[in-house]
């Protein structure tokens, strides 16, 4: 049913064609991903809020959406081609979750060993990076700034990140890659 309220117009008019991926997304818009959810249903979801983010490494936006009760933040980048990555938890994970503490991010940072590694949900995950963040809300022309660690799987499918805002508890999140063609944005 859904599929049928949601079917691309063909342009016929000889213009430039309609941008219909993720960097076109509105608030208001609808963020058709299919199989998106852990149950292999598809996600149509409703932009609530994008959100800007800088740092020494590039700039990347953060698309919050929900499907009904559930919940998903996409960030894309377009740095060397269009890269999506997916967060659907609906609270963070402590840093005990996967095996870290404190004084082991402030040490991995200090030293930035690409042979650093976590292992969450049986899988590992080898340190990145750790950089700072500048976070824009919305059309916010002021940032608010946090740290991050990233940590990589191996096939580069998924992701896990450390966040740290000033004042607040680290929280971790895992996200999954996307594939762009899967992503189809859809005007409200």
């Amino acid at each position: 049913m859904f599929r049928s309220l949601f079917r691309k117009k063909k342009n016929t008019s000889g213009e430039e064609p309609v941008d219909d991926s993720i960097r076109a997304a509105r608030v208001g818009d609808i963020v058709f991903i299919p199989g998106f959810w852990e149950t292999g249903d598809d996600a149509y979801l409703i932009v609530e809020e994008i959100n800007r983010l800088e740092s020494a490494y590039g700039e990347s936006r953060e698309v919050i959406g929900v499907d009904g009760e559930r919940h998903a933040s996409l960030e894309w980048t377009d740095d060397g081609g269009l890269h999506i990555s997916a967060t659907t938890q609906d609270r963070p994970l402590g840093l005990s979750a996967v095996g870290l503490d404190y004084d082991t991010l402030v040490e991995w940072d200090d030293h930035k060993s690409l042979e650093n590694s976590i292992e969450y949900e049986g899988l590992r995950y080898f340190y990145r990076n750790s950089y700072e963040v500048l976070h824009f809300k919305g059309d916010s022309p002021d940032g608010e700034g946090f740290w991050i660690w990233e940590f990589i799987r191996d096939d580069e499918e998924g992701a896990v990140t450390v966040l740290k805002w000033e004042g607040l508890p680290f929280e971790v999140y895992t996200s999954v890659s996307i594939s762009p063609h899967l992503v189809t944005v859809y005007k409200k």
